[in-house]
């Protein structure tokens, strides 16, 4: 064996070894999920610069705020998640059949 087959197969088994492990990551979104939850009931006693936002708004007003807020954002984010993953193991699937490709 040359050291270019040599290389190539540690390339590739390091190359499935990411793949295994991408789909894993998938539900690590538990965590943004969790923070959604629990960040409109916190989040008005951010201490701002003009002060807290209960203080401002009134605690059921601010809630409303971050719940209509974090409504948007964790969909945008989980969907930006599963987009990034799922290039990823595009990008490992097409490396994966280039070096196979040129072992042959």
């Amino acid at each position: 064996m040359n050291e270019f087959e040599i290389n190539s197969e540690k390339k590739i088994k390091d190359l499935e070894a990411q793949l295994k492990k991408l789909p894993k990551e998938k539900w690590k979104i538990w965590r943004l999920i969790v923070v959604g939850i629990i960040t409109p009931f916190v989040g008005p006693y951010i201490p701002l610069r003009k002060g807290m936002l209960v203080d401002r708004m009134g605690y059921r007003d601010s809630v409303l705020l971050f719940f209509l807020i974090l409504l948007i954002a964790i969909p945008v984010a989980c969907y930006m998640h599963f987009q990034k993953i799922n290039d990823q193991i595009f990008d490992i699937e097409c490396e994966l059949e280039n070096l196979k490709q040129q072992k042959k």
